[in-house]
């Protein structure tokens, strides 16, 4: 079996070095499964990807690895996105902003965007993303630490902000910062470690692959990255 593993800042180094038989990728974007040699035998796990000034990972490519047999599972970033709206193809969701996002409590994207520095400094988280102001805010209102209506007008304060300059210093009350960031949940490295254990542990049984139809889009989206290797069932060409 062949694991790979799309990851960026929900997923630090010190997260990886104990994890034998995966080969880690960059945070994905669109045409990266494409352009993999797909089969059953391959787990693909998409948990950090770009959306913003790169294309998105695009739900045709990850419904190609799905109709190819292999097993796409999805958390924590754009993988908790693309696992709720193709569940229905087979794609496997993980975790607590996966469920959130499949039961429709959250919607919008901004959720779990967020900004980050490169490979080099280890995708360093450099604003906070909504959910885990929300998953902050959840947890000091259950220990009785900050009252719920005050959570609410943190909360709605934060949703005002642009992900990226979105930071507890921009949206919270000065007297409660200090309480705030030393009570930051972080829930998408707990949800992309869950994910990373699931993608490590076989299926129950094998993954029942959907009916794949080719389309132009697929076709115009090969022609897009001619350093990668075109699939055979979508050639590039005129």
């Amino acid at each position: 079996m062949s694991i790979v593993v799309f990851a960026g800042p929900s997923l630090p180094s010190a997260a990886r070095r104990d994890v034998a038989g995966v080969e880690w990728r960059p945070p994905a974007e669109a045409g990266d499964i494409l352009g993999m040699d797909l089969r059953p035998d391959l787990t693909i796990c998409l948990i950090d990807g770009f959306f913003d000034h790169r294309p998105a990972v695009r739900h045709k490519e990850i419904l190609l690895a799905l109709s190819e047999g292999a097993r796409v599972i999805g958390a924590s970033s754009i993988g908790a996105l693309r696992a709720a709206e193709m569940a229905p193809f087979g794609m496997e969701g993980v975790g607590r902003i996966h469920r959130a996002f499949a039961d429709r409590r959250l919607t919008g994207d901004d959720e779990v965007a967020l900004v980050h520095a490169s490979e080099g400094q280890d995708w360093r988280p450099l604003s906070v993303p909504l959910v885990e102001v929300r998953a902050t805010l959840c947890l000091l209102v259950r220990e009785r630490r900050i009252a719920a209506r005050e959570a609410r007008r943190i909360r709605a304060a934060a949703r005002e902000v642009h992900y990226i300059d979105r930071s507890w210093s921009s949206f919270a009350p000065r007297t409660l910062r200090s309480l705030l960031e030393a009570a930051h949940v972080p829930l998408k490295r707990a949800d992309a470690e869950a994910a990373l254990a699931a993608a490590l542990t076989p299926p129950a049984q094998p993954p029942q692959p959907p009916q794949m139809v080719e389309t132009s889009f697929l076709r115009a989206l090969a022609r897009s990255i001619p350093s990668r290797k075109p699939r055979p069932p979508f050639p590039v060409g005129p």
